[in-house]
């Protein structure tokens, strides 16, 4: 059996665990960092609703929508604002004192920041270190898988 059949085993058999309204809402997260996407590239006069009524299916229960809404309102500017302090660091010539000032700003960060930032790096890193053999979304899975098995296990 190939690691990625592993991996998506395992990926599935958690997803299996999610209570109903936890699996309610993996499709409702996608769907905003889709409208995010699309917000993005066609300019809105109120971005957290064009966002919101991208995201969230044309029936849904206002309080879901107000969950959503306090949600994208509290954590996106945040995690945003963090990301981008970083280019603040990027007039710095020396790779090394480049890299130390980047660190020095993420100890700073939230955790929820950190996350995102590690989550991705990781899947970028295997990605490129696959040679073309690993997409984004493979790199994602195997990453998660790994980390999720061994690293926190034997923590």
């Amino acid at each position: 059996m190939s690691i990625f059949t592993k991996a998506w085993n395992f990926i599935k058999l958690e997803f299996g665990k999610l209570d109903k309204e936890t699996k309610l809402l993996v499709p409702i997260a996608i769907n905003v960092v889709n409208a995010i996407k699309t917000v993005m590239e066609s300019p809105v006069d109120n971005v957290l609703v064009a966002i919101i009524e991208a995201a969230v299916p044309n029936k849904a229960e206002a309080a879901l929508v107000e969950k959503i809404n306090a949600t994208v309102k509290q954590w996106l500017p945040k995690v945003l604002t963090e990301l981008t302090m970083i280019n603040a660091i990027a007039n710095i010539t020396d790779p090394n004192e480049q890299l130390k000032a980047i660190l020095a700003q993420l100890k700073l960060s939230s955790d929820q920041t950190k996350d995102v930032l590690y989550h991705g790096l990781s899947s970028l890193i295997l990605q490129e270190l696959s040679d073309g053999k690993l997409t984004w979304s493979d790199a994602v899975v195997v990453g998660e898988y790994y980390y999720t098995n061994f690293v926190k296990k034997a923590a």
